[in-house]
């Protein structure tokens, strides 16, 4: 078993002068070159194999889970991204202004870029966008979540091993740290994570007019009609509910269902938990934790407020020495409750009953806007509607995108660029 690595926090008074190293460093024009970029994408690949252990035995410890998830998508992304680079990165043809000008567009990369990594998906989240900024061209600053403290030190000992300290440098450390790193100025700020901490990134962008993609959350909702496949909407729920102990960005946050499916649905979700994890979810190998005393103590806090008032109908144990909150499934949940206050990022199903579709409709939309809107229903009417439905990516839930080609153009200036004839003014 390998042992399990301390988080060392980065001297608030060394980042200014990080920062301002990667400047100096992209201003060599070294990251222009295609062949650079693909050279730091294949390090990273590197470090990703040798480092598979140790992310392992660091994402247990944070989260009683396995790395292989984070681990495979990231180096599925590293390799989609080298096997296209050449042709993402080329230019793309215009139309001129005259039939004798030659246009097109040029992707160059923005400058010095700061990736700030969300804990529950510690090394997916962090190494994703790295690998998109990389592959623009640009100097990184990378901060992982403190919170996942012991990938956070798997990351940093893979990356300073890795990835050449001229474009990639790694900052840790908490609130302090992270308050001085925003008084920088980037070309960039990319930053997954909850929607105040994103208000706090937003407003310290706006200080030096830096651009910013923000990747939040919400209450996405899951939306059973009377056309649902209850056994099917039933795994899927339960599924999503507990992957990660329910600390995914686009879990299922809540259920909206028709009062007289709600039996049916609690006994196939129950079901459907049991064949995950069997009977006992505190013996399971397979079942997660929550990452930190401090969420555990939040998610208690909701747990015991719908416990007082009797609507936990299944769940409800929890073991705060060994941060184990059990799949949980609340009724009677009205939109005033606690639990449909903020985004819940925990193993707890609140089920609001519903009259009509257009009932339902209206409890979503009265929500902020969330990531991801789950409809069951074999009635194309019904899915027709939810496409008006706020859906991803806006609002309280973020701004801008990533992933493959949206990735390089996230941290990349479209730049115009148009070679005229002499002929012409």
């Amino acid at each position: 078993i390998l042992p399990i690595m301390t988080l060392q926090y980065t001297s608030p008074s060394a980042i200014p002068k990080i920062v301002a190293d990667l400047r100096i460093s992209f201003r060599t024009h070294r990251t222009q070159s295609l062949e650079f970029r693909k050279e730091q994408l294949r390090a990273l690949q590197r470090g990703l194999e040798e480092f598979d252990n140790e992310f392992e035995v660091a994402i247990k410890a944070d989260l009683n889970r396995s790395s292989k998830l984070d681990v495979s998508m990231v180096a599925r992304v590293i390799q989609a991204t080298l096997d296209k680079l050449d042709e993402l990165a080329a230019d793309r043809a215009a139309s001129g202004l005259n039939e004798s000008d030659k246009s097109f567009v040029r992707l160059s990369p923005l400058g010095t870029v700061l990736i700030i990594g969300a804990w529950n998906f510690p090394i997916l989240l962090t190494l994703d966008p790295l690998v998109g900024a990389i592959a623009a061209g640009n100097t990184c600053v990378l901060k992982p979540s403190e919170v996942s403290e012991h990938s956070a030190a798997a990351l940093t000992r893979m990356l300073v091993k890795f990835m050449d300290p001229t474009v990639v440098q790694v900052i840790n450390g908490g609130v302090e740290e992270t308050t001085v790193l925003l008084k920088e100025r980037f070309d960039h700020i990319f930053y997954t994570g909850n929607t105040p901490v994103g208000k706090i990134v937003m407003e310290a962008a706006s200080k030096h007019l830096t651009p910013v993609t923000l990747e939040l959350g919400g209450k996405c909702p899951a939306l059973i009609t009377e056309h649902t496949d209850i056994a099917l909407a039933a795994q899927r729920i339960a599924y999503w509910k507990t992957a990660n102990a329910g600390q995914v960005c686009i879990s299922v946050d809540y259920v909206l269902c028709p009062k007289h499916l709600q039996d049916d649905l609690i006994k196939n979700v129950i079901g459907a938990w049991g064949v995950l994890f069997g009977n006992d979810f505190r013996a399971s190998d397979m079942y997660p934790r929550i990452v930190s005393t401090r969420q555990f103590d939040r998610i208690s806090k909701l747990m015991k407020a719908a416990e007082e008032q009797n609507k936990i109908v299944f769940g409800g144990k929890s073991e705060a020495g060994n941060l184990y909150i059990e799949p949980t499934i609340v009724t009677d949940v009205s939109e005033q409750d606690d639990l449909m206050q903020s985004e819940l990022f925990a193993p707890i199903l609140p089920i609001i009953t519903y009259e009509t579709f257009d009932d339902a409709l209206d409890i979503i939309n009265r929500q902020e806007h969330a990531l991801s809107v789950n409809i069951f229903s074999d009635n194309q009417d019904q899915v027709d509607r939810d496409e008006s439905l706020p859906f991803g990516g806006v609002g309280h839930s973020g701004m801008g995108n990533y992933h493959g080609k949206y990735s390089i153009e996230t941290f990349s200036h479209q730049r115009a660029v148009m070679i005229r004839d002499q002929a012409h003014l």
